[in-house]
């Protein structure tokens, strides 16, 4: 049985008697009761203990009922502990004073009952309990909101400072990139180059671009996780996308030999999305299909209509992938076998699973376990619309556009070496600078037809660059920058650049946007 300490203040000992009897009389709590006749008295037992409850008479010798729970109130005018009036007046507005400083109920001594008293205790110890648990609850959920909020800022200011690194990181390892590939992609459109510098130049072109997939494999997992990527829809088919990957892997199938075999049977194939994005589905999983498939396999890329989906089976008999191992392929990290000898990071499928589900669709794994091959299949659901009509091949217009001029702004002096003469050779003047300061100085003193302008420059950023050239008059402008993050790109686009190319370029790319922005410009 709970016990409970009882504080009776009343000046009548018949009355405090009266008390005692009727809360004795509890088969639930047992009272341990303290009496009072006095303020002081009543004062000076607290000293030792504050009781569960206290009764107490609203006229006193010293003082009356107002003045204890005034001098037991704290700051705020909080009680310490439950009390009950007993009165003998009923005078209701002394009990409106004394409920207003905290007490609980209120008894006419003359009407105060047994059952009345203990109900009237025990419902103001519950009562008083209960406030105190949810002031409690309230400080602690307080506490936790509080804790809560700079948990939260500063997990903002991790991501930031994460997103910050990881973008840092990839213009530094994009920017050595560049002059490399630029210089090889140029070389390559040399007709007396011999086949065998030929081969050199593709084997070092294959391996940038592997090295820039892998920085845009880490940079779309940022994404993925802060659920930050973008999908541009339009009407895309997906017979094209499968195509166009087969043609970026097919040299990894026929290095080892693997037959291939593609029946693209989906009498309905287009879907609303990106197709460079849903082309990098099929190029991670025909490079995965080359890469884990034996010499002399076979790999088989079939579609078809389920309702209203188009299905993408990709088969290998190749390792194949243990059962326990199954759930897990699509997570970060998590490269389907992990070993010395392996290639990648392991985020590839991550990847592909957010891209495919950001299209709205599913993507699963099966295989019956290792050596027994793989199956990836892939749904999509598929519209009517159509996509626009390829445009027909261009005719050579470098001509048309020769001798207009370009500044080079960039920083890294061999990038701007070797872009710089590589157009001089396609016959563009070029004038170039490193620094904003420069750019703004050689563009004021002799203006170009274009600017392909880095953005990370020492003095500044290329977006500086297009605020002060705008002062000036109609500035074109094409960013080539190793930032490539959304906000790098929205940006790049919100101080006028017509297009942000990422680090490292493809310089015949950048000679096809160039012409086409001349050309639009002359029209």
């Amino acid at each position: 049985m709970e016990q409970r300490t009882l504080l009776i203040v009343d000046d009548s000992a018949e009355d405090r008697a009266r008390v005692i009897k009727h809360v004795s009389c509890d088969s639930h709590f047992e009272y341990r009761v303290i009496q009072a006749s006095k303020v002081s008295e009543a004062l000076a037992t607290l000293a030792d203990a504050l009781p569960d409850c206290v009764v107490l008479g609203d006229l006193l010798p010293d003082g009356n009922g107002l003045d204890f729970l005034r001098a037991v109130s704290d700051e705020q005018g909080r009680l310490p502990f439950p009390a009950v009036i007993l009165t003998g007046t009923g005078d209701q507005e002394a009990a409106v004073a004394l409920m207003k400083a905290g007490a609980l109920d209120y008894l006419v001594k003359s009407k105060a009952e047994a059952d009345a008293v203990r109900h009237a205790v025990s419902s103001a110890i519950y009562k008083s309990r209960a406030e105190r648990q949810i002031d409690e609850q309230r400080v602690e959920l307080e506490r936790i909101y509080v804790e809560a909020r700079a948990n939260n800022a500063a997990l903002h200011a991790a991501n930031a400072a994460k997103d910050d690194f990881l973008a840092m990181l990839s213009h530094e390892l994009r920017t050595p990139l560049t002059p490399v590939l630029s210089l090889v992609s140029s070389t390559l459109n040399d007709s007396a180059l011999s086949p065998d510098l030929r081969e050199t130049f593709l084997m070092i072109q294959r391996n940038i671009d592997l090295e820039a997939r892998l920085i845009d494999d880490l940079l779309d997992l940022t994404q993925i996780v802060s659920g930050r990527l973008k999908i541009e829809r339009s009407p895309v088919d997906i017979h094209r996308c499968i195509e166009a990957a087969f043609d970026v892997c097919h040299e990894g199938f026929d290095q080892k030999h693997i037959s291939t075999r593609i029946e693209l049977a989906a009498a309905q194939p287009v879907v609303m999305g990106e197709f460079s994005r849903l082309m990098q589905v099929f190029w991670n999983l025909l490079k995965n299909a080359a890469k884990f498939t034996k010499p002399d396999g076979h790999v088989t890329i079939i579609t078809e209509n389920d309702g209203g989906s188009i299905v993408v089976e990709i088969r290998d008999d190749g390792m194949g992938i243990e059962p326990e191992r199954l759930a897990s392929v699509f997570g970060a990290f998590n490269p389907i076998k992990p070993q010395p000898t392996a290639t990648g990071v392991g985020l590839g499928l991550a990847i592909t699973r957010a891209i495919v589900e950001g299209h709205g669709g599913e993507i699963r794994a099966e295989s019956e376990g290792k050596g027994c091959g793989a199956l990836f299949r892939i749904s999509l659901p598929t519209t009517a619309s159509q996509p626009e009509a390829a445009a027909p091949p261009a005719r050579s217009v470098s001509a048309d556009v020769r001798g207009k001029t370009i500044l080079v702004v960039e920083d890294h002096e061999d990038t701007r070496r070797v872009l710089s003469r590589a157009l001089r050779r396609k016959g563009f003047g070029v004038t170039a600078a490193g620094s904003v300061a420069a750019a703004v100085e050689q563009f004021t003193t002799s203006p170009a037809d274009l600017i392909v302008c880095d953005i990370g420059l020492p003095d500044g950023t290329g977006w500086d660059l297009m605020e002060k050239l705008h002062a000036h008059g109609p500035v074109r402008a094409i960013a080539v920058s190793g930032f490539g993050m959304d906000q790098d790109l929205q940006k790049s686009r919100d101080a006028g650049f017509l297009v942000h190319l990422t680090k490292p370029i493809d310089f015949p790319k950048l000679e096809k946007l160039i012409v086409q922005t001349l050309l639009m410009e002359s029209r």
